[in-house]
């Protein structure tokens, strides 16, 4: 997952699903999946930041586990972004 600061309060995500991961099917369950958990746990995100976030190729497709890495993820990405602003 990669972020940037956007200048405003929410935070935003984009989704890339490689062929890698699968077919079709595969990769819109991906989609959807963390689509859901971003949602789902979109309280828990530091604000201001936009999200890329890009599964990798045999990665576990299950809710807990993408809402649990994405908040992670985010919280490291901005404790990251804010020792660079300083």
């Amino acid at each position: 997952m990669q972020g940037l600061d956007n200048d405003g309060r929410e935070t935003r995500i984009g989704i890339s699903v490689s062929k890698k991961v699968g077919n079709a099917v595969v990769r819109n369950r991906w989609k959807r999946l963390i689509r859901e958990g971003f949602r789902m746990q979109q309280a828990r995100f530091p604000g201001g930041l936009d999200l890329v976030v890009r599964p990798r190729k045999g990665a576990c497709a299950e809710l807990a586990a993408i809402e649990a890495s994405l908040v992670s993820l985010a919280r490291r990405i901005s404790r990251k972004l804010k020792r660079k602003e300083a």
